[in-house]
């Protein structure tokens, strides 16, 4: 089980617009069941840490290319993403290995 957290930079003050379409576009895929449940976070200024930055955060069994044969996402996701765009100037995806009981070594 992996956890996939994938940030953006916004431009000046669109953090919880970027916030706001991404969590709309997460639902979206969670109805079609293509995404697990998934959190959306900002950082406006208003709390300690990088300003500009919102994170989508899910978990996924296995690691899939977005771009894979007979993906197809929902009727209108795109729309989205074209809105998220005009308002972000950088991304980048982070993965992690979820830890579970068997995954435990003698310590």
């Amino acid at each position: 089980m992996y956890e996939l957290r994938r940030t953006y930079v916004t431009l000046p003050g669109k953090e919880r617009l970027v916030a706001s379409i991404l969590q709309r576009a997460g639902n979206m895929l969670v109805e079609a069941g293509l995404r697990e449940p998934f959190n959306v976070s900002f950082n406006g200024g208003t709390t300690p840490g990088q300003k500009q930055r919102v994170q989508m955060t899910w978990t996924a069994e296995k690691i899939e290319s977005p771009m894979r044969a007979g993906n197809q996402n929902p009727d209108g996701y795109g729309d989205f993403i074209a809105q998220r765009d005009q308002y972000t100037t950088d991304t980048w995806l982070e993965i992690s290995e979820l830890m579970n009981d068997d995954k435990m070594v003698d310590a």
